[in-house]
């Protein structure tokens, strides 16, 4: 009788760790549009990506002018406030970026023109996202080894729990 008991539980539980871990079909979310506003000494600026890439910058009252090598922003009476180089440094590469003003000087569009070198990408959200599944694998890895240990007599949790803990932090460290 005590068996058919322990029996159920660890079915029950089998089926409540399997409902929990099934599958799940989804999109991915559509992009925000990201928008960054400002000011840089008194002038008020708006810079957001455009759908091709190109990075789009306005500003209320001053203008963009291209001199040498660099975008310069000036305000109203025409004094420099700021300064864009156009070849910049990123990831151990050199990028050169590509000006167009308009809109009587209010509207800067910049698009990079080539790289030099190599240019690294951003490795944080795809290392966070790693360390997060490598917790999630550890605490369902752990839960199955405590299930696993107290069949074994209780004891067995002690060898069980963190074996299944290591198991499924790998696992989930090698998801996507």
């Amino acid at each position: 009788m005590r068996v058919d008991r322990i029996a159920v539980t660890a079915v029950l539980a089998a089926a409540a760790t399997a409902g929990a871990a099934g599958v799940v079909h989804a999109a991915p979310a559509p992009a925000a549009a990201v928008a960054v506003q400002g000011s840089e000494q008194g002038i008020a600026f708006t810079t957001a990506p455009a759908a091709d890439g190109r990075l789009v910058t306005t500003v209320a009252a001053g203008s963009f002018a291209v001199t040498g090598g660099a975008v310069t922003l000036s305000d109203a009476a025409g004094t420099v406030v700021a300064a864009l180089p156009l070849t910049v440094q990123a990831g151990g590469g050199v990028l050169d970026l590509r000006p167009v003003v308009g809109d009587a000087g209010r509207t800067l569009t910049l698009a990079p023109v080539s790289a030099t070198g190599e240019v690294q990408p951003v490795q944080d959200e795809t290392t966070a996202r790693k360390q997060y599944n490598a917790g999630v694998g550890a605490i369902i890895g752990a839960g199955i080894g405590a299930v696993l240990g107290f069949f074994l007599g209780g004891v067995g949790a002690l060898v069980t729990v963190p074996i299944g803990a290591g198991i499924g932090a790998l696992i989930g460290f090698s998801t996507p």
